[in-house]
This record gives structure tokens, sequence and C-alpha cells, in this order.
């Protein structure tokens, strides 16, 4: 499709990250990164049917992966951040503050393994890689934690007004049809802002966008 090749696809993004956050380091900017329901297969060594297939470009993702020093939440001021999310079901553990280790397997994969109801899992609502904004965590808000910021789910646009912000802006349905706008979230001076991003539906972009797409579905 296009000539792209998904393998490259992978290594280019995550290389591109690791370089960033190299970058970022040397000027004395700490990155922390949150791993998501599409990262924890690699990171636990378990191929699902949305990640790589070659074995060795699959072993390459999972060495980079641990090199980027996931983590699953971070605490900015009175905001929880992780990519899916806390419902009143689950509450944030000690380990979800540092660096995902190798000895975090039999953890991940119970995070990754309670999938809710509303994504087609077995679970009342889902783990905080895997819960839906609007179906888990409206639905069975987390009191302890009221203000989330997530990803996981797309949104159009993000309000800042919501106790639990939405900025998954960069999605993609099945037809490759865009899903949000693309807008990003900074955090500067105790401030909440939004960041507009013109660029997300350009006709180039998006011709790139489905170009990879199409390789993943």
């Amino acid at each position: 499709m296009g000539g792209v090749d998904r393998d490259d696809w992978y290594k280019d993004d995550l290389r591109f990250l690791y370089s960033w956050k190299q970058e970022m380091a040397s000027l004395g900017i700490e990155v922390v990164l949150l791993a998501g329901n599409h990262d924890i297969p690699y990171l636990i060594n378990q191929s699902v049917y949305y990640s790589v297939k070659n074995p060795q470009t699959f072993q390459w993702v999972r060495e980079i992966l641990f090199d980027l020093e996931l983590q699953i939440a971070y605490q900015l001021d009175d905001h929880l951040l992780s990519h899916a999310g806390y419902t009143e079901d689950y509450q944030p553990e000690e380990w979800h503050f540092r660096k995902i280790l190798l000895d975090d397997e039999k953890y991940l994969i119970w995070l990754h393994d309670h999938v809710g109801l509303s994504r087609g899992g077995r679970h009342i609502t889902g783990s905080p890689v895997w819960a839906d904004l609007n179906r888990d965590l409206y639905e069975r808000f987390n009191n302890s934690y009221p203000k989330q910021i997530v990803g996981h789910t797309s949104v159009e646009n993000i309000d800042t007004k919501r106790t639990i912000i939405g900025v998954d802006t960069f999605s993609l349905t099945r037809n490759h049809q865009p899903l949000g706008n693309g807008d990003m979230l900074l955090f500067e001076d105790g401030e909440l802002t939004v960041v507009k991003n013109s660029d997300w539906k350009t006709k180039e972009n998006q011709k790139i966008i489905r170009e990879v797409h199409c390789e993943f579905y």
C-alpha cells in the first residue's frame, strides 16, 4: 500500500521518539512516556494481531520500549495522567509511577487482560490501559482521582473544562477517516492550554496517514 512497510514505520517512529527524548534530556528537559494497550504486548513478549509479525522487528521494538522507560501513570499537579484512565474499579499502585521493569511482567499481563465490556472484554470496566472515556470513566467515576488527563478514546477536540480531559485527537476510523482536530494540550506555569494544530488534516498528511493505516487494517 503506497510503498509503506509496517516494520519500517515502527522502527522510524520509535527511532525518532528515542532520539527526541535523548535530545530533550541533553537540554535538561525530562520526558515521561506512558504505556498504552498497544505497547504492552511487546513488554510482555506476547504477539497480538496489531503487533508486528516479524520476530526480529518485534524484539527490536520490545527492547527500545524498555529503553524509553515507559510508565503507567504520572501525577501532574492535581491531574492524574495515564493512557486510558482510572475508573472506580482501579486505583494507582506505587509501581505505576516508576519506569516499567522486566520483573513487572505479571502485573502488565493483568492490566492488559482487564478489558472492559465497552471494548469487548469481560470486565465491568477497563484497566488504566483499556478504559473507555465515555462508557467507563464517566459512568464509574473515580472519586479519589477526580481530575484526569487520558488518551485512548478518540475525541473531536480537547475540552479543558471537563474534569476528565480526553486528548486523543489523532485517530482514524477503519475507513481511514480522521477523528479529532489534532489539537494538543500544554501544561505550563500551572495552566492547561490547548495548542491548535492546523497541519493534522492537510491533504499531504492525510495521504501518508492513510497509506500507513492501510497496513494495519
